[in-house]
């Protein structure tokens, strides 16, 4: 399928197009989670092992971010529960509502986190005239 063909940001989309790669599932034991997640700075995607419906199409992404450290992110902070109301809100979603074992996490590399980040939301929200479901508040 070439990337022009893509209608709506999905998991097929971030892996062609912009690189996001290692998909791996939370669900993972920990030791083997940080043998695989990286200390690089980076994006990191987390998708449902499903699509759901969107304003506009359809989608597996659940959830796009950056960190100057990615396997602290999303380690410690979404897997433990540690930071500020949004990633205690993730984490909830992970654990008490046990969407860990639904849920995958994909990255990328790229000292560019910030801008990447910034533009892999903008394009989700120009296709489905929403911001993925966990980016948004409450």
């Amino acid at each position: 399928m070439a990337w022009s063909q893509f209608k709506f940001m999905n998991s097929e989309e971030l892996i062609k197009k912009y690189g996001i790669r290692l998909w791996c599932k939370l669900s993972d034991d920990l030791d083997n989670l940080k043998q695989k997640i990286p200390k690089e700075p980076g994006v990191y995607v987390f998708k449902l092992n499903k699509y759901l419906n969107k304003l506009r199409g359809k989608s597996d992404i659940l959830y796009i971010g950056s960190s100057k450290n990615l396997r602290k992110r999303i380690i410690n902070n979404y897997l433990k529960g540690r930071g500020g109301p949004t990633t205690k809100r993730i984490h909830s979603y992970l654990i008490k509502r046990n969407y860990i074992n639904f849920v995958e996490v994909g990255w990328k590399i790229t000292k560019n986190y910030k801008n990447l980040e910034k533009k892999l939301r903008n394009k989700f929200d120009k296709d489905h005239d929403q911001l993925p479901p966990w980016n948004r508040q409450g």
